[in-house]
Protein backbone atom coordinates (compact mmCIF):
# COMPACT_ATOMS: atom_id res chain seq x y z
CA UNK A 1 0.00 0.00 0.00
CA UNK A 2 2.69 2.33 0.59
CA UNK A 3 4.19 1.62 -2.53
CA UNK A 4 1.51 2.37 -4.19
CA UNK A 5 1.15 5.79 -2.22
CA UNK A 6 4.25 7.13 -3.01
CA UNK A 7 4.02 6.01 -6.69
CA UNK A 8 0.78 8.02 -6.66
CA UNK A 9 2.54 10.74 -4.86
CA UNK A 10 5.20 10.56 -7.91
CA UNK A 11 2.75 10.40 -10.32
CA UNK A 12 1.24 13.85 -9.23
CA UNK A 13 5.15 15.41 -8.45
CA UNK A 14 5.77 14.71 -11.89
CA UNK A 15 2.51 15.86 -13.78
CA UNK A 16 2.60 19.20 -11.35
CA UNK A 17 6.48 19.97 -12.56
CA UNK A 18 5.02 18.89 -16.56
CA UNK A 19 2.77 21.15 -15.72
CA UNK A 20 4.81 24.36 -14.20
CA UNK A 21 7.62 23.62 -16.83
CA UNK A 22 4.37 23.47 -20.21
CA UNK A 23 3.14 26.91 -18.38
CA UNK A 24 6.97 28.71 -18.02
CA UNK A 25 7.36 28.23 -21.60
CA UNK A 26 4.01 29.77 -22.36
CA UNK A 27 5.35 33.01 -20.40
CA UNK A 28 5.77 36.36 -22.97
CA UNK A 29 9.84 37.01 -23.28
CA UNK A 30 10.75 39.98 -21.47
CA UNK A 31 13.82 40.75 -23.50
CA UNK A 32 11.16 40.40 -26.68
CA UNK A 33 9.10 43.27 -25.11
CA UNK A 34 11.89 45.15 -24.59
CA UNK A 35 13.04 45.15 -27.93
CA UNK A 36 9.65 46.04 -29.59
CA UNK A 37 9.93 49.02 -27.35
CA UNK A 38 13.47 50.05 -28.26
CA UNK A 39 12.71 49.35 -31.85
CA UNK A 40 9.60 51.52 -31.62
CA UNK A 41 10.91 54.74 -29.82
CA UNK A 42 14.75 54.81 -31.79
CA UNK A 43 12.11 54.81 -34.98
CA UNK A 44 10.17 57.85 -33.53
CA UNK A 45 13.23 59.71 -32.78
CA UNK A 46 14.79 59.22 -35.97
CA UNK A 47 12.20 60.98 -37.39
CA UNK A 48 13.36 63.88 -35.82
CA UNK A 49 16.86 64.00 -34.87
CA UNK A 50 20.06 62.49 -36.28
CA UNK A 51 21.98 59.56 -34.81
CA UNK A 52 19.78 59.51 -31.69
CA UNK A 53 20.60 57.15 -28.69
CA UNK A 54 17.48 55.18 -26.97
CA UNK A 55 18.23 54.29 -23.06
CA UNK A 56 16.13 51.84 -21.42
CA UNK A 57 15.88 50.64 -17.79
CA UNK A 58 15.28 46.84 -17.86
CA UNK A 59 11.11 45.62 -17.00
CA UNK A 60 10.60 43.97 -13.69
CA UNK A 61 12.04 40.03 -14.28
CA UNK A 62 8.91 38.86 -12.18
CA UNK A 63 7.07 40.25 -14.66
CA UNK A 64 4.38 37.20 -15.69
CA UNK A 65 2.30 37.59 -18.71
CA UNK A 66 1.19 35.46 -21.21
CA UNK A 67 2.92 34.20 -23.98
CA UNK A 68 1.16 36.70 -27.19
CA UNK A 69 0.10 34.57 -30.02
CA UNK A 70 -0.02 37.33 -32.38
CA UNK A 71 3.02 40.22 -33.42
CA UNK A 72 3.26 42.32 -29.99
CA UNK A 73 2.22 46.26 -30.84
CA UNK A 74 3.83 49.28 -29.81
CA UNK A 75 2.32 52.53 -29.33
CA UNK A 76 2.64 56.04 -27.74
CA UNK A 77 0.36 57.99 -26.25
CA UNK A 78 1.98 61.35 -26.89
CA UNK A 79 1.62 62.65 -30.70
CA UNK A 80 5.04 64.65 -29.97
CA UNK A 81 8.82 63.24 -30.45
CA UNK A 82 10.57 64.81 -27.55
CA UNK A 83 13.66 64.24 -26.36
CA UNK A 84 14.21 62.72 -22.59
CA UNK A 85 12.10 60.82 -20.63
CA UNK A 86 9.50 58.81 -22.76
CA UNK A 87 7.00 55.54 -22.24
CA UNK A 88 6.39 53.57 -25.02
CA UNK A 89 3.22 51.11 -24.92
CA UNK A 90 3.74 47.05 -25.75
CA UNK A 91 0.28 45.12 -26.09
CA UNK A 92 -0.83 41.71 -26.80
CA UNK A 93 -4.08 41.25 -28.09
CA UNK A 94 -4.45 37.27 -27.70
CA UNK A 95 -4.98 34.93 -26.26
CA UNK A 96 -5.09 37.15 -23.84
CA UNK A 97 -4.61 41.18 -23.87
CA UNK A 98 -2.59 43.05 -22.06
CA UNK A 99 -0.59 45.95 -22.13
CA UNK A 100 3.02 46.62 -20.39
CA UNK A 101 4.17 50.38 -20.72
CA UNK A 102 8.13 50.41 -20.77
CA UNK A 103 10.29 53.88 -19.69
CA UNK A 104 13.07 54.79 -22.14
CA UNK A 105 15.15 57.56 -22.73
CA UNK A 106 15.79 59.52 -25.63
CA UNK A 107 19.36 61.02 -25.55
CA UNK A 108 21.15 63.03 -28.76
CA UNK A 109 24.63 64.06 -28.66
CA UNK A 110 25.71 67.44 -29.77
CA UNK A 111 29.06 69.24 -29.88
CA UNK A 112 27.97 72.50 -27.46
CA UNK A 113 30.53 75.40 -26.37
CA UNK A 114 32.08 74.57 -22.84
CA UNK A 115 33.89 76.84 -20.40
CA UNK A 116 37.94 75.14 -21.17
CA UNK A 117 38.82 76.42 -17.76
CA UNK A 118 37.04 78.41 -14.88
CA UNK A 119 35.45 81.75 -16.36
CA UNK A 120 35.09 85.09 -13.46
CA UNK A 121 31.70 86.92 -13.88
CA UNK A 122 32.16 90.23 -15.83
CA UNK A 123 35.07 88.22 -17.70
CA UNK A 124 35.34 89.19 -21.52
CA UNK A 125 35.56 85.39 -23.43
CA UNK A 126 38.42 85.08 -25.38
CA UNK A 127 38.75 81.92 -27.74
CA UNK A 128 41.35 80.62 -25.37
CA UNK A 129 38.29 80.13 -22.96
CA UNK A 130 36.32 77.74 -25.03
CA UNK A 131 36.26 74.23 -26.11
CA UNK A 132 33.94 72.24 -28.00
CA UNK A 133 32.77 68.93 -26.32
CA UNK A 134 29.82 66.31 -27.25
CA UNK A 135 26.65 66.77 -24.63
CA UNK A 136 23.65 64.95 -24.75
CA UNK A 137 21.33 68.12 -24.97
CA UNK A 138 18.86 66.17 -23.29
CA UNK A 139 20.13 66.88 -19.94
CA UNK A 140 20.86 70.69 -20.40
CA UNK A 141 18.12 72.29 -19.18
CA UNK A 142 19.70 76.50 -20.13
CA UNK A 143 20.44 76.09 -23.36
CA UNK A 144 23.32 76.21 -25.52
CA UNK A 145 25.46 77.25 -28.90
CA UNK A 146 27.50 75.23 -30.93
CA UNK A 147 29.55 77.73 -32.72
CA UNK A 148 32.65 79.52 -29.91
CA UNK A 149 32.25 82.37 -32.41
CA UNK A 150 28.92 83.39 -30.86
CA UNK A 151 30.56 83.73 -27.21
CA UNK A 152 34.07 85.40 -28.52
CA UNK A 153 34.22 89.18 -27.16
CA UNK A 154 31.11 88.93 -24.89
CA UNK A 155 30.81 89.59 -21.25
CA UNK A 156 29.65 86.73 -18.36
CA UNK A 157 27.21 87.47 -16.09
CA UNK A 158 27.94 85.29 -13.52
CA UNK A 159 31.52 83.29 -13.11
CA UNK A 160 31.31 79.68 -14.33
CA UNK A 161 33.31 76.18 -13.75
CA UNK A 162 35.61 75.00 -16.40
CA UNK A 163 33.54 71.95 -18.83
CA UNK A 164 29.97 74.18 -17.98
CA UNK A 165 28.60 74.16 -21.14
CA UNK A 166 28.07 78.40 -21.94
CA UNK A 167 24.63 79.69 -21.45
CA UNK A 168 23.41 81.93 -24.23
CA UNK A 169 21.27 83.89 -22.03
CA UNK A 170 24.23 84.16 -19.56
CA UNK A 171 26.35 86.28 -22.01
CA UNK A 172 26.01 90.04 -22.56
CA UNK A 173 27.12 92.38 -25.44
CA UNK A 174 30.21 94.55 -25.47
CA UNK A 175 29.91 98.13 -26.86
CA UNK A 176 33.33 97.89 -28.42
CA UNK A 177 32.53 101.55 -29.56
CA UNK A 178 30.26 103.55 -28.16
CA UNK A 179 28.99 106.78 -29.42
CA UNK A 180 31.64 110.25 -29.09
CA UNK A 181 34.32 107.97 -28.78
CA UNK A 182 37.78 108.81 -30.51
CA UNK A 183 38.79 105.54 -32.66
CA UNK A 184 40.81 104.34 -35.14
CA UNK A 185 39.59 104.01 -38.53
CA UNK A 186 41.27 102.16 -41.37
CA UNK A 187 40.24 102.04 -44.97
CA UNK A 188 41.57 98.94 -46.62
CA UNK A 189 42.23 99.02 -50.47
CA UNK A 190 43.46 96.29 -51.65
CA UNK A 191 46.45 94.94 -49.85
CA UNK A 192 47.24 98.49 -48.64
CA UNK A 193 45.79 99.88 -45.45
CA UNK A 194 45.59 103.68 -44.36
CA UNK A 195 44.56 104.87 -40.75
CA UNK A 196 42.93 107.68 -39.52
CA UNK A 197 41.42 109.67 -36.32
CA UNK A 198 37.99 108.81 -36.10
CA UNK A 199 34.39 109.68 -33.76
CA UNK A 200 31.97 107.36 -33.33
CA UNK A 201 28.48 108.48 -34.13
CA UNK A 202 26.78 105.53 -32.47
CA UNK A 203 27.36 102.41 -30.03
CA UNK A 204 27.90 99.51 -31.64
CA UNK A 205 29.22 95.83 -30.95
CA UNK A 206 31.60 93.89 -32.67
CA UNK A 207 30.71 92.66 -36.20
CA UNK A 208 28.26 95.66 -36.40
CA UNK A 209 27.87 98.78 -39.14
CA UNK A 210 28.80 102.14 -37.28
CA UNK A 211 29.10 105.44 -38.91
CA UNK A 212 32.40 107.48 -38.17
CA UNK A 213 33.35 110.93 -38.52
CA UNK A 214 36.97 111.26 -40.33
CA UNK A 215 38.53 114.19 -38.06
CA UNK A 216 40.65 115.46 -41.12
CA UNK A 217 38.10 115.45 -43.67
CA UNK A 218 34.70 115.90 -41.53
CA UNK A 219 33.28 113.36 -43.49
CA UNK A 220 31.17 110.46 -42.84
CA UNK A 221 31.77 107.15 -44.00
CA UNK A 222 30.31 103.50 -42.63
CA UNK A 223 32.32 100.63 -41.34
CA UNK A 224 32.27 97.76 -39.80
CA UNK A 225 33.49 97.38 -35.72
CA UNK A 226 36.85 94.78 -35.80
CA UNK A 227 38.15 95.10 -32.42
CA UNK A 228 37.50 97.20 -29.18
CA UNK A 229 38.40 101.09 -31.05
CA UNK A 230 38.47 100.01 -34.47
CA UNK A 231 36.61 100.38 -37.34
CA UNK A 232 37.21 99.04 -40.76
CA UNK A 233 36.28 100.46 -43.70
CA UNK A 234 36.79 98.90 -47.45
CA UNK A 235 37.76 101.34 -50.02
Amino acid sequence: MNKINSTLALALLLGMSISLSAKAQSLQSIEEIEQVAYIYGLSEAQAEYDNPQIAMEPLDSRLRLEECASELEAFSNTHSRGLGNQTVGVKCHAPVAWTVYVPIKVKVFRPVVVASRPLAAKHIISKADLRIKQQDITAIRKGYIQNTDHAVGKQLKYSVAQGTVINPKSLVTQKLVRRGDRIVLIATAGSMEVKMSGIALSDATQGQRVRVKNISSQRVVEGVVDAPGIVRVMM
